[in-house]
């Protein structure tokens, strides 16, 4: 598994979550972060049911840029 870093606008967004879309995110970054990437550093936006991730993934880190939730 890689180290997860949120961004500071991402950091905010997860403080502000209600704990239904909080734990979704969680599940979406802990996706990204176990699977293997083709082109690492590139920004990547990942879509949950009702939430989405946009994130780097490195060969030890995932950097969390932005969230988003309906």
């Amino acid at each position: 598994m890689r180290r997860v870093e949120l961004t500071d606008q991402a950091d905010g967004v997860m403080e502000a979550l209600p704990d239904d879309a909080h734990e979704m995110v969680l599940a979406i970054i802990d996706a990204v972060a176990d699977t293997p990437v083709a082109q690492p550093g590139e920004a990547v936006t990942v879509f949950g049911a009702s939430s989405w991730v946009t994130c780097t993934v490195g060969s030890d880190v995932v950097e969390v840029l932005d969230i988003g939730w309906m």
